[in-house]
């Protein structure tokens, strides 16, 4: 039986992959620049933004030299003013959940970023033992940072469920855990569920958000 659940941020708590790609490709043609198409920025989605997602988009589109940081600020101060969607009943169900699980989060943001925008959706951060992030310097999918939850909060690996929206750094970081750790697909964000099939994730474990685990949990 599952006693603790650690939560990604970006598509599953926060509907933010959709409007955080169409934000990008905003700032790259706000700069000037060749833009990719969604889909390709969706293919590479998830990674650090300085320092690997843009430069990989500068030499696939074959940029001018400079222009990565140039892009990377554009972004950031056009992500000031996004809004991300609301989910319903989200609130609810996390509440619900602390009740009789011990909550978590691991997320690649900053915890400034990922603390504000859980404000905005009227997520309580008390509702978490402890939350996970890359102020660390570990991200995802590197299972360090999971460690905290183990040697800090006193979790244990084998009665935890991870759930992320991410084939690459989600399922991978519960892939190369030692153990490996429980995993469920959430397909609000990165991932859909073919994707996931595809990738070895049981159609048992594969929900469309949130909302839906107070009632399949009892079966995991």
């Amino acid at each position: 039986m599952k006693k603790n659940l650690i939560f990604d941020a970006d598509g599953v708590l926060l509907l933010s992959t959709k409007v955080g790609i169409n934000t990008l490709l905003k700032a790259i043609t706000t700069c000037g620049l060749n833009a990719p198409s969604f889909e390709d920025v969706r293919r590479i989605w998830g990674r650090r933004l300085e320092s690997e997602l843009i430069p990989l988009i500068s030499q696939q589109c074959s940029w001018p030299e400079g222009n990565v940081k140039k892009v990377a600020e554009t972004f950031l101060s056009l992500a000031d003013s996004t809004v991300y969607p609301q989910q319903a009943k989200l609130v609810e169900t996390l509440e619900f959940l602390s009740g009789r699980y011990r909550l978590g989060i691991a997320s690649n943001r900053d915890s400034h970023s990922l603390s504000w925008r859980l404000r905005q959706h009227g997520i309580d951060e008390k509702l978490f033992h402890h939350i996970q992030t890359a102020d660390s310097g570990v991200s995802k999918p590197d299972p360090r940072i999971f460690e905290k939850f183990w040697n800090g909060v006193g979790f244990n690996p084998l009665e935890t469920l991870y759930i992320g929206d991410s084939i690459e750094h989600d399922l991978e970081a519960a892939r190369r855990h030692d153990p490996p750790l429980s995993f469920v697909a959430i397909t609000s964000g990165l991932h859909s569920m073919g994707e996931f099939i595809r990738a070895g994730v049981k159609v048992t474990h594969i929900f469309k958000s949130v909302i839906e685990l107070p009632e399949a949990l009892i079966f995991i």
